[in-house]
């Protein structure tokens, strides 16, 4: 069996398109949090998340759509969270544009009590944890 000898200078290079392309498949992931105080709501809070739900840019207004979000309920259904108990769940969405600087996390629905969250910063992960209630 031949050995292949390994060129030490063998230089790999990427088209810069194909780089373009993968940053453009990037994700933004959003860790949600809602307490259900007790001393401000009273009884049990109906919660989901609507499909029409995103992030924008607020610097250019770019739209990102919600792909997938996980531990929660979609509307039309309801999830009833006891008074004292938080409710943890995790929505991912396409990726921002590189020169954002921070977002708006808001649902856009035609019913009162939407989820809006103004002037999320942005970081390099492209992780964030916010708090509803």
């Amino acid at each position: 069996m031949p050995l292949i000898k390994e060129n030490p200078k063998t230089k790999v290079v990427i088209d810069p398109e194909i780089l373009e392309e993968v940053s453009e498949e990037a994700q933004v992931v959003v860790h949600c949090s809602f307490y259900n105080d007790p001393t401000y709501y009273e009884g049990d809070i109906g919660l989901r998340v609507w499909k029409e739900t995103y992030i924008i840019d607020e610097q250019t207004g770019v739209i990102n759509q919600m792909v997938k979000a996980f531990s929660i309920v979609y509307q039309p259904e309801w999830e009833w969270i006891k008074p004292g108990q938080t409710k943890r769940f995790t929505m991912v969405f396409d990726a921002l544009p590189k020169s954002c600087v921070s977002f708006t996390l808001a649902e856009i629905i035609n019913q009162p009590g939407p989820f809006v969250v103004k002037g999320i910063a942005r970081n390099n992960s492209d992780i964030y944890h916010v708090k509803l209630d």
